[in-house]
């Protein structure tokens, strides 16, 4: 009977360890840009189709019930914040009578909390810049955008546009085709 001995190791040489950390390194600094842009992405989508469908729920509680609908700018969520930005959060409320306040006898409808810190949403159009009214033959009292920014820069603003007939739609580029700005 021969016994062969075998001297074999099975861990691994420094080498094989350091070229196997390299190649790790590597793919972590590719991938983990992209999942961030993917991240960022996901979160402006998430909060871009919060705000069209806010709009639309306004729109339609102001047809459906027949009276003003109010969606404004609120860092609280208990009352319209004209000095605040867009990005602080919004309500939705019956505005009966029309002062632009939540009074005792109207329903909130929807409270937005803050978006997160790294969106930024900025409103350009014409009327006030605080509100956008409802009416109940669905039209607004506004025509604007709302642009969403993340801080990836202008190349990848969204955008929630109302139209006065009270058409809400979303685009990636304002209206006539020109990019949209962050600034």
């Amino acid at each position: 009977m021969n016994i062969v001995a075998t001297n074999k190791s099975k861990g691994f040489t420094l080498i094989e360890l350091i070229i196997t950390l390299a190649i790790i390194g590597v793919v972590f600094s590719i991938a983990i840009p992209s999942f961030s842009q993917l991240h960022a992405n996901t979160q402006q989508t998430t909060q871009l189709y919060t705000l069209f469908n806010h709009h639309m729920l306004a729109r339609s509680e102001a047809i459906k019930h027949s009276r003003i609908v109010l969606l404004c700018k609120s860092s609280n969520g208990k009352q319209c914040t004209p000095k605040a930005r867009w990005s602080a959060g919004w309500i939705i409320f019956s505005d009966t009578d029309n002062d632009k306040k939540i009074s005792n006898n109207e329903q909130v409808i929807s409270i937005q909390q803050a978006l997160p810190d790294d969106l930024s949403l900025k409103y350009k159009g014409f009327g006030s810049h605080n509100y956008v009214r409802y009416f109940p033959n669905g039209h607004s009292s506004t025509n604007g955008t709302f642009t969403l920014c993340t801080q990836l820069g202008d190349k990848f603003a969204k955008s929630v546009i109302i139209a006065r007939t009270g058409r809400i739609r979303i685009a990636s580029k304002a209206t006539g085709g020109k990019p949209l700005s962050c600034s």
